[in-house]
């Protein structure tokens, strides 16, 4: 999907990559991703785009990884949850309704400098956008020195980070 023009080499512009452009690209990857997981998810996004992460399929797929098995995971990190908890966001009202299942956290306020968002699927596919705005991602099939990097990552910023009590608040 690329022009011929490269970027320089690094962690998330390997050839391995495959180069998205714009939000059904994204959408269209998360859905591949959710499909391939098997016993771990793990998102960290800014806000949780509703272009994708509220899409009814996604939040299917994300419904049917909750409830395949006990030992599946779902955590969600969030840099800024008042946007997401905003207007009934789909994944939100599901993780309301499966606290057991899918875990919601806030980035600790220490941390939330940080504008990438990214999703592994277990510690082998990986999907990365650089800039939570950009219209640019990187899609990893098979990637999995980088998902494990990236999941170890993760751990971290998790055990740092609190529950995000406004997304599991249910308004009424």
């Amino acid at each position: 999907m690329t022009d011929g023009a490269q970027q320089p080499a690094s962690p998330t512009s390997a050839p391995d990559a495959e180069i998205l452009h714009g939000t059904a690209a994204y959408a269209s990857a998360t859905l591949k991703l959710i499909t391939r997981a098997h016993l771990q998810l793990r998102v960290f996004s800014q806000e949780l785009d509703r272009r994708v992460w509220s899409d009814p399929g996604v939040v299917e797929l994300l419904r049917s990884f909750a409830l395949r098995s006990p030992h599946a995971e779902l955590r969600v990190l969030l840099n800024h949850p008042k946007a997401a908890a905003q207007r009934g966001h789909r994944l939100v009202e599901l993780a309301r309704r499966l606290p057991s299942r899918i875990q919601l956290r806030e980035l600790a306020e220490e941390r939330r400098g940080l504008g990438e968002e990214y999703a592994i699927a277990d510690e082998y596919a990986l999907l990365h956008k650089r800039r939570h705005d950009d219209l640019e991602a990187y899609w990893y099939a098979h990637a999995p020195l980088e998902a494990r990097r990236r999941r170890h990552q993760f751990d971290q910023l998790w055990e740092e980070s609190p529950p995000a009590r406004e997304l599991a608040e249910l308004r009424l």
